[in-house]
């Protein structure tokens, strides 16, 4: 009897410490077992919630095309934009938000959409004439005017071609009918200029004074080419107001400024302001102006210059043209009451269709005459051409090149120098543009000019590049 309690004792004691001994191990086993069992039930849940925000996504997209064939736009457009972030990209989302964003006016929205479609489907024609169609909307004629040609080419069904046809002579009608417009723009930038002061890089002169010649005269630093960051704004407001059917009057007024952070002895600030009237005759455009231009160099009074403009613009059924304007002149400089000039210049130019790469030829020659006979030696004539072309880069971006080539000889010697001054200006530029949407518009210029003259004086090279910020409506 004691051997059997003291064997069951034994055997209790024994039980006891193995459930003791994994009691540990029993625990992390429950754990782990509700822990899947959790992770388990977490991912039916997900999986649920996919799957019911799945449902309703599919049954928003269907809800947008009932909406759409139904000519609802505004409800349209608002469950598109709440969309947008999930399936832009899908080609028939991008082409019911982009028609249900044109039908509600917000044109910028739909030449998003559109731009997609013509990218991802170039030879469809549906999605580039609704493309055309917010570029004419967005009273962007020219790049209408391109798309809705390129429909043509693809050989759309009749109905289409009809209802092109309707917006091209629409395009037409717009670029020789007279409206009322309103213009402001405002444009920041900065950038690097290599000759503020567009002077010699000698570092000395030979020079005459009272007919004795003086050599090897050392230039000081302003008298030399500059360097320069700078900054610059410009305002840019226009009205135009139409008097009868083909005439109008209109105004114009400019404002700029520029600084450069190395020397404020070049800094300038101009205003201008100008007024004019123009009428059709037929084909051709005809506009007189009157201008006023004030400038201030380092915020003194510098430059006084009033003129008259007359210009003419023939333009071709094809939609190229061809252009005259004369610009006469008068040109005051307050710190130099015997520095008057009477200025002429005169401008034939020939534009090419526009096209997605267009080209403009100019040729420029004029003369400045001197008011009076002391002043004879800043009296010139000159003549030149000036030719760019510009590719249109995308929907939203162009880019350019131009070359400007100026030959110009002076009438009199100046007592100054030995010889009478002749000059050969070239310039090189290049630059792009493009358009975050109809407000916004970002730009990038380089350019490189040379001036070779008779006189070393007048002999200097000038580089540049600027990038800016243009704000319009």
């Amino acid at each position: 009897m004691d051997d059997q309690f003291a064997y069951f004792t034994a055997t209790n004691i024994m039980k006891k410490l193995a459930l003791l001994l994994l009691a540990p191990l029993i625990i992390m086993t429950t754990q782990i077992v509700h822990s899947l069992e959790s992770v388990t039930d977490t991912g039916d849940t997900n999986i649920d919630t996919t799957l019911s925000e799945q449902k309703k996504n599919k049954a928003r997209l269907e809800a947008l095309t009932i909406l759409v064939k139904r000519q609802q736009y505004p409800q349209a457009f608002d469950l598109a934009e709440r969309l947008a972030y999930l399936y832009e990209g899908d080609a028939i989302f991008d082409f019911q938000y982009g028609l249900s964003a044109v039908e509600t006016r917000h044109y910028d929205e739909a030449l998003f959409a559109f731009e997609r479609l013509v990218i991802g489907a170039p030879d469809q024609s549906r999605y580039r004439a609704e493309l055309a169609r917010t570029h004419f909307y967005l009273h962007n004629l020219i790049r209408a005017k391109i798309e809705f040609e390129k429909v043509l080419k693809q050989n759309p069904p009749l109905a289409v071609q009809k209802n092109v046809a309707l917006f091209l002579e629409k395009i037409e009608d717009l670029q020789h009918a007279v409206q009322p417009r309103f213009m402001f723009a405002m444009d920041m930038a900065g950038g690097f200029d290599s000759n503020i002061n567009s002077a010699t890089d000698e570092l000395a002169l030979d020079l005459i004074v009272e007919d004795v010649l003086f050599q090897n005269v050392p230039l000081d630093d302003d008298a030399r080419e500059t360097s320069s960051s700078y900054w610059s704004t410009l305002l840019n407001f226009g009205y135009l107001s139409p008097l009868t059917k083909t005439s109008s009057y209109d105004i114009r007024l400019i404002y700029s400024n520029r600084s450069n952070s190395e020397t404020d002895l070049y800094n300038l600030d101009t205003a201008m302001a100008e007024v004019g009237f123009g009428f059709f005759t037929g084909r051709i455009r005809w506009r007189a102006a009157g201008r006023y231009q004030y400038v201030q160099l380092n915020s003194e009074e510098f430059l006084n210059n009033a003129s008259v403009i007359l210009q003419s613009q023939y333009v071709l059924r094809r939609g190229a043209s061809y252009g005259l304007t004369m610009n006469i002149g008068q040109s005051s400089y307050p710190n130099n009451k015997d520095g008057d000039l009477t200025q002429q210049t005169y401008n034939l130019s020939y534009t090419s269709a526009p096209k997605k790469r267009s080209w403009m030829f100019a040729l420029i020659f004029g003369g400045d005459s001197a008011s009076k006979s002391v002043n004879e030696y800043n009296a010139k004539s000159y003549q030149g051409f000036t030719y760019q072309s510009t590719y249109l880069w995308g929907q939203r971006g162009s880019r350019y090149w131009l070359f400007n080539l100026i030959s110009s000889e002076y009438d009199a010697l100046n007592p100054a120098n030995s010889e009478i001054r002749k000059d050969t200006a070239t310039t090189l530029g290049v630059g792009w543009r493009f358009a975050f949407s109809s407000s916004f518009t970002v730009r990038n210029d380089y350019s490189f000019s040379y001036t070779d003259s008779t006189i070393v004086a007048n002999t200097y090279k000038r580089g540049k590049v600027e990038f800016g910020l243009t704000y319009s409506f």
